[in-house]
């Protein structure tokens, strides 16, 4: 069973150094019923976060460039939830863009069907947001037009795309969160991989 308190903190202080000038913290927020415990990153701008079928404002922390990230880890019961958003904005962006989010969730659940961990991919809610923007003022025409195209595309935010799949050893699709340091070492080398391939 992982310890919520020593992996939040193993965290913070094997990845401050991908962050620098900024201050990686993530921090508790607050406890539920059944052993729950929240934790977030502590972000100095506001985004809109897309989670599922709904989204919510967060704040995330300046990464570099125009990048940034949110961290949310929970654990409820015996299970542990990550999740890592990336998005695109200046500094005085208030709409900074999700460009996708990095979910890892522990159900402990022998029949899972999604791979864990696993990618989704929200850029196609920042062109709707960005395209009832710019038609704001000629709305009817236009946007049905956009509404009518998008609806042929497959929309592939709802799938989860797997991050580390291990079928060449022929295992699953499934990892377990079973250990403080795999966990540890997963965010440095998702972060220092995300960090390449964004510049």
């Amino acid at each position: 069973m992982i310890n919520h308190k020593s992996l939040v903190q193993a965290i913070n202080k094997n990845c401050k150094s991908f962050f620098l000038p900024s201050n990686f913290q993530i921090s508790f927020i607050n406890g539920g019923p059944n052993d729950s415990y929240y934790y977030r990153i502590d972000g100095n701008s506001k985004a809109k976060n897309y989670n599922k079928n709904d989204s919510n404002e967060v704040n995330v922390l300046h990464w570099f460039k125009n990048f940034w990230l949110y961290v949310e880890i929970s654990f409820k019961s015996n299970n542990t939830f990550i999740s890592i958003s990336v998005f695109q904005g200046t500094n005085e962006n208030k709409k900074k863009h999700q460009l996708f989010r990095i979910e890892w969730d522990d159900y402990n659940n022998p029949e899972e069907n999604h791979p864990q961990p696993h990618w989704h991919i929200t850029t196609d809610n920042a062109i709707s947001e960005s395209f009832k923007e710019f038609t704001k003022n000629d709305v009817s025409e236009n946007y049905q037009s956009y509404e009518l195209a998008k609806s042929d595309v497959l929309e592939i935010k709802n799938i989860h795309f797997a991050l580390n799949g291990n079928w060449q050893n022929n295992e699953t699709h499934i990892h377990k969160i079973d250990s403080e340091e795999k966990i540890v070492k997963w965010f440095q080398g998702v972060l220092s991989h995300l960090r390449m391939e964004l510049k």
